[in-house]
């Protein structure tokens, strides 16, 4: 079935001025850039059918009504005791049907389909509590670690005040092995910046420092795709960066839908898939082993 456009007047972003019709436009605009990131990898969608100033939903489970054209991908979860049909975006068409059901933002796996227990990325939100705190400083730092360890990376702004560094990785590990990875980088990172930065996951105990999360990296987690747009009044965009973009003058409000996709795609070339294994033991000779943790559970700064 070919995706049609209804209520194309109706008014997503009344702030900015945005329309179905804009999004739907701006899908159509970003799709060979988008899709590379997402295709493949269940979806959970933020839906604002009365636009972002109204109470909106987050949606993983499609439909049975939904057209059989659109993708899903079901998976038995035991937190909810049944089958979730997670949406799928693999093609412009999917991301048409999904933008006239008012889909404002994507939200993807850190795994595909192929092998949804194997993550193919690894995943830090910078995440600055107001605008004292430089999530564009914390992300130099933390590539800093990143080079210092032979990974590379990529930076997007989240669309809101915050950064996304992406580590490209093979699909290897399990959840948890790249999870406690994950935070065992950040530990370094948080010891070398401690006035600045923690790993601490509770807000009472961050002490007016930006919270570098690795906790994203878990089964079924997600995060705000590239390309795609946010909840927010700007009509912002999540927006795949240059590195030597990232500063301190960094406004992630300047990339709206109608802006973003007049630029570059920094992100055509990724970094390759890489390994941790070398990392992961110069990691644990400094002092800091690769252990998981929950997300809820107390975490300490190293």
């Amino acid at each position: 079935m070919t995706a049609t456009l209804t209520s194309p007047d109706k008014l997503l972003w009344p702030q900015a001025g945005f329309t179905k019709a804009d999004l739907w436009h701006y899908l159509e605009q970003v799709a060979g850039r988008m899709l590379p990131h997402i295709a493949g990898r269940p979806l959970t969608l933020l839906r604002h059918p009365s636009g972002v100033d109204r109470p909106g939903f987050f949606q993983k489970n499609l439909a049975a009504s939904a057209p059989a054209s659109v993708k899903r991908f079901t998976v038995w979860t035991p937190s909810s005791r049944r089958e979730v049909a997670y949406p799928l975006a693999d093609d412009l068409d999917d991301l048409r049907w999904l933008a006239n059901q008012n889909t404002v933002e994507f939200h993807h796996w850190f795994s595909t389909t192929a092998r949804p227990d194997r993550p193919d990325l690894l995943v830090f939100d910078l995440d600055p509590a107001d605008a004292t705190q430089s999530a564009a400083r914390a992300a130099l730092w933390l590539r800093e670690i990143l080079d210092g360890l032979g990974l590379a990376s990529a930076v997007k702004t989240s669309g809101k005040r915050g950064l996304h560094v992406y580590v490209p990785v093979e699909r290897r590990y399990g959840f948890d092995e790249l999870r406690g990875f994950g935070l065992a980088v950040v530990r370094v990172c948080a010891a070398r910046h401690p006035d600045d930065l923690t790993v601490q996951m509770r807000k009472a105990e961050r002490g007016g420092r930006l919270l570098l999360d690795w906790s994203r990296n878990g089964a079924a987690q997600t995060l705000a795709a590239p390309w795609s747009p946010r909840a927010h009044p700007a009509g912002t965009v999540s927006t795949p960066l240059e590195w030597d973009e990232v500063t301190d003058e960094l406004d992630p409000t300047a990339f709206t839908l109608a802006t973003a996709p007049n630029r570059p795609d920094p992100w055509a070339t990724m970094p390759a898939p890489q390994r941790i294994e070398q990392a992961r033991r110069a990691l644990a000779d400094a002092g800091f082993p690769s252990v998981d943790a929950s997300p809820r559970a107390r975490t300490r700064d190293a």
